[in-house]
């Protein structure tokens, strides 16, 4: 397990798993925990079905050897090109309520999907993957995810 930690309060913010222990709360503060579950939250396949993360490079820049499971980034929402400019006009035309405007503009549906979708792919969210997905691209990703799902 590779973790970071604040020794004056208590803040815990691993970076791996390396196996079951690692799926417990650690005392205090625990930032961005891996799933209590520990399947990847990509492909969901438990830790005991996954092969390790190699030495340095292998398959990500640093060193994860042996953990089953490492946190990245990505977006919460896939990118919708429609959405974001419907977004951008909102927000030049309604700073002040965005959503409001690309409701009455869109109507309710499809003005709170635009607004929602714009929103999600605009951030990044903690994702705890395997050796597998961790190197996919935003739309494998996702694909993965799709299929994973249905």
């Amino acid at each position: 397990m590779r973790k970071k930690s604040n020794k004056k309060i208590d803040i815990v913010c691993m970076e791996s798993v390396n196996g079951e222990e690692d799926l417990k709360p650690r005392p205090g503060i625990n930032l961005n925990p891996p799933p209590d579950d520990g399947r990847c939250e990509c492909c969901g396949k438990h830790i005991s079905e996954l092969k390790p993360f190699g030495k340095a490079g292998d398959p990500v820049n640093g060193d994860f050897d042996g953990a089953y499971l490492v946190k990245t980034f990505r977006s919460p929402g896939r990118y919708n090109e429609e959405a974001m400019q419907a977004m951008k006009e909102a927000e030049d035309q309604a700073p002040e309520d965005p959503r409001e405007w690309l409701c009455a503009k869109y109507g309710d549906q499809i003005g709170d999907a635009y607004y929602f979708n714009a929103s999600a792919c605009s951030c990044v969210d903690k994702s705890w993957e395997c050796r597998d997905c961790i190197v996919l691209s935003g739309e494998e990703y996702f694909e993965k995810r799709r299929f994973r799902e249905s």
